[in-house]
């Protein structure tokens, strides 16, 4: 069938009609609130791969005027479009550090879920673990009757055991401290565990008071950003791990933000092998260029040895500290935050040892971030930025030219904690799919939409209608799926339809998922996406006449 220029500049226009109403932007799923994802640069060849995010409001208070409404973990395409919603049916309370990892030979979906005390910055929680259908594997909790902290969780060995950090307070004399008082008596004592995923068995566990002294710390006992040390809750937080990676060789990196340092820590013997002092004294290394100095920094990674033998290190460098609630004095190190990647040598004598910038990335919008952060090295060269608090994620080329920068609910205060991007195919999931079918006699049109939360294997669906409720089906049209919701609209047909059905078929054309029938709704107000039409007295039954079209569909993001 030959498609007339009429039918394709209004196909053009209709696509470019913004979705006005956040809470209806997908009609066949109204109960979803999709975090806003604006895309402010997109110029250069980004990596493929989804966006695996978790944002959350920046207030204390969840109401309309501070999105997100439903706080979660997010599979979204580079466009905002979504792929998969976790919020309420899958993980609940709060998330964090969302991410695809490899777990007994497949891929799975691993975040924090748990409490979050946003005064402080930690949680207390478990890391919960999903299948590619998104069914519940498994949950690893911490061993020796502690509670894992949101900070971070990693499977690694094929899943067979799992890295995290804990944020464990314990009663201290703290009197001989900056501000100490017999009042002040709880410290946090920062560590981490592997544990056997299985069995749950501690394989490893490391506590910062064993090894660094809290007179090393830069954050105060009386500054109000990291506890005041009275009571349990209130615990000085002088350390802080983030982030916890392992390398091949056994050894363990760390980044402790509240001294400002990255530690190599032996996987024998718990000791440290050295310290990378950012802007901290305490600092074994020359730092031989200005970009090697960081401060409260967030996910550092082992990225392997180069030619030379030195050590690869990424890690995301705030140059600030401050509460996600603003309690307490913030403090400034830099202009902007940054990703980095770093050079360490420790050829000759510890006298000789030296750290380098190998790359830097800065935000496009000068942003600096007082909480969270991550920076992620992709397959392809380039590297993927999470700006955290700032809610703004960024994709660089590997010589730091940003190609792709968008916000999440730009100018709400929505933050996220880490961002990564990888593929991600899944497997029939086990939640339903989703029907609407909606009939406007005055515009002489019916609305069909249909999806799938979480899929990746539909390629297109096929609509049927009943005159009569449990009638026979009649096929009604197939469109092709090219993102999250599909649409066909029907003009100029007789609109005795009482019930309709969808089939999801693959790239094959085989059915791999059918909805259930679902009553035609004839009583709700037209969608945002039509109503500039109806506004502007456009009829879209007398445009489709004009185009000598009577079927019309429309799918919405790029899949």
């Amino acid at each position: 069938m030959q498609i007339s220029t009429g039918f394709l500049k209004l196909a053009a226009l209709l696509s470019t009609i913004g979705l006005t109403a956040a809470e209806w932007r997908y009609l066949s799923r109204p109960d979803l609130h999709i975090p806003r994802l604006e895309v402010t640069q997109n110029t250069g060849k980004t990596a493929d791969g989804l966006l695996f995010v978790a944002p959350f409001t920046g207030s204390p208070v969840e109401d309309e005027e501070h999105p997100p409404h439903q706080p979660s973990a997010y599979i979204l395409r580079e466009d905002g479009d979504l792929v998969w919603s976790g919020f309420a049916s899958y993980y609940s309370g709060w998330l964090a550090n969302f991410q695809k990892a490899e777990y007994q030979g497949q891929d799975v979906l691993l975040a924090f879920e748990g409490k979050h005390n946003s005064a402080h910055g930690h949680g207390h929680g478990l890391l919960k673990v999903l299948d590619k259908s998104y069914n519940h594997i498994t949950s690893i909790k911490a061993g020796h009757a502690k509670l894992i902290d949101k900070h971070e969780g990693q499977l690694i060995h094929d899943g067979k055991s799992a890295l995290f950090q804990i944020y464990h307070p314990v009663p201290r004399d703290l009197s001989s401290f900056n501000g100490g008082d017999p009042q002040r008596e709880w410290i946090v004592d920062s560590q981490f565990q592997e544990v056997d995923t299985r069995s749950g068995e501690v394989i490893f566990e490391w506590k910062s008071l064993d090894h660094v002294p809290p007179s090393h710390s830069n954050i105060t006992l009386t500054s109000g950003q990291a506890g005041n040390g009275i009571g349990s809750v209130e615990a000085w937080d002088y350390f802080h791990i983030n982030s916890v990676d392992k390398n091949h060789d056994g050894d363990y990196l760390i980044s402790a933000r509240d001294v400002n340092s990255v530690y190599k820590i032996s996987g024998k013997t718990g000791e440290i092998i050295w310290t990378l002092g950012g802007r901290n004294v305490n600092d074994d290394f020359k730092h031989l260029d200005k970009a090697s100095h960081f401060s409260y920094q967030h996910h550092a990674r082992f990225q392997g040895v180069d030619e030379e033998g030195r050590e690869i290190i990424s890690l995301y460098d705030n140059s600030a500290h401050g509460t996600e609630t603003d309690i307490g004095h913030a403090v400034f190190d830099a202009p902007t935050s940054s990703g980095k990647v770093l050079l360490v040598n420790t050829a000759g004598g510890k006298n000789k040892w030296t750290v380098e910038t190998r790359q830097a990335f800065y935000p496009p919008d000068g942003l600096i971030s007082k909480s969270q952060g991550s920076t992620q090295l992709l397959d392809n060269g380039n590297v993927l930025v999470n700006w955290g608090s700032e809610g703004a994620v960024t994709e660089f080329t590997s010589d730091g030219k940003a190609i792709y920068h968008a916000y999440f609910e730009k100018g709400h205060g929505a933050q996220n904690y880490r961002a990564f991007k990888n593929d991600w195919q899944s497997v029939k999931p086990s939640e339903d799919a989703a029907l609407v079918g909606y009939v406007y006699g005055h515009l002489g049109k019916l609305i069909l939409a249909s999806s799938w939360n979480g899929d990746t294997e539909v390629a297109s669906w096929r609509y049927y209608g009943a005159t009569k409720k449990g009638g026979p089906l009649k096929q009604l049209g197939e469109v092709e799926r090219n993102g999250f919701e599909a649409r066909l609209e029907l003009n100029h047909v007789k609109h005795d339809y009482k019930e309709v059905k969808a089939e999801g078929l693959d790239k094959d054309g085989k059915v791999i998922i059918e909805t259930s029938r679902e009553k035609v709704v004839d009583n709700a107000p037209l969608p945002p996406d039509y109503r500039q039409y109806e506004n502007i007295g456009l009829n879209m039954g007398r445009i489709m006449i004009s185009t000598g079209m009577n079927v019309f569909s429309h799918n919405y993001g790029v899949f």
